[in-house]
């Protein structure tokens, strides 16, 4: 990953990977000898009541923006602390400002559009996609989601081990 060339300038095209948390958990380990998910338990994690959980590692370090495996109850807590702007039974978790900033469109990402979708993919906030209506989600490799509505005030996790995503959201008609 440190010797792919950067094929585009900052700021001008969008290529969706997760490459930077995970340069960010090998950055963490090597210069503060902390470990990125010991550092997200106990800022995260823990104020969710969060306790079972794994996430995979590659070598030495936390994969970051992969890997994390939680069970529903749980995932569906990160989706609310999502939706409440970093707040989770009113305690606030997360600055709400960050948050507000991670799910406002950063950049515009026209490749990534597929009017056929549900759910299209308009904008990228930080680990974020920007839909229609102002619906904002995250969508993993196996049909799993976090949708939050902010318009309607309304929270949709799903878990499941479909690949075909759009399978996955197909049952979502009418409700989104």
């Amino acid at each position: 990953m440190f010797e792919t060339p950067i094929k585009h300038p900052t700021n001008t095209h969008f290529t969706y990977n997760n490459v930077e948390p995970y340069i960010l958990s090998v950055f963490f380990k090597e210069n503060f000898d902390v470990d990125i998910s010991d550092f997200i338990n106990e800022k995260i994690f823990k104020p969710l009541n969060i306790a079972s959980y794994s996430w995979t590692k590659y070598g030495n370090y936390c994969a970051a923006a992969t890997g994390l495996f939680l069970n529903y109850k749980d995932f569906h807590k990160i989706g609310k602390l999502l939706l409440d702007f970093g707040k989770y039974e009113g305690k606030q978790i997360i600055p709400e400002s960050w948050v507000k900033e991670m799910v406002r469109p950063q950049i515009h990402c026209p490749d990534y559009y597929n009017p056929d979708r549900l759910l299209p993919k308009l904008d990228a906030g930080y680990f974020t996609w920007i839909s229609r209506d102002g619906i904002v989600f995250r969508d993993g490799s196996e049909g799993q989601y976090i949708i939050c509505d902010y318009s309607n005030n309304r929270l949709i996790t799903i878990m499941s081990t479909q690949k075909e995503m759009n399978l996955v959201t197909e049952c979502l008609k009418g409700l989104i």
